[in-house]
């Protein structure tokens, strides 16, 4: 069983849910997800660490999609990435509703 799953949230918006440690076949799977999705991302890390979540968030920050990120305790600056027109935006939102409230308006 995969460490994530991937659901629909409304058109053009996918949740991406963290439920545990991620293997290597699933950064894998993760990977490739995100570098064929073309929609945005809500990334809910409810009931995970920042510390495991951060480091993956800043090896997968290149290749995201527009992406909000809620849930767990992070400092943006962790995963700051010079700004290049090969990126997309990501925002450290405080809930979900403040996470899809800034995805919609992308």
């Amino acid at each position: 069983m995969t460490s994530f799953t991937l659901t629909p949230v409304e058109k053009g918006i996918m949740r991406c849910r963290h439920t545990g440690t991620l293997s290597s076949e699933d950064v894998q799977m993760l990977a490739h997800f995100l570098h064929d999705y073309r929609g945005k991302l809500l990334i809910d890390l409810t009931g995970t660490t920042g510390e495991e979540c951060a480091r993956h968030i800043a090896h997968f920050r290149p290749m995201m999609p527009t992406a909000a990120v809620f849930g767990a305790d992070l400092d943006p600056s962790e995963i700051d990435i010079p700004e290049s027109y090969y990126t997309h935006p990501v925002k450290f939102a405080a809930t979900e509703d403040e996470a899809l409230a800034w995805l919609r308006e992308q």
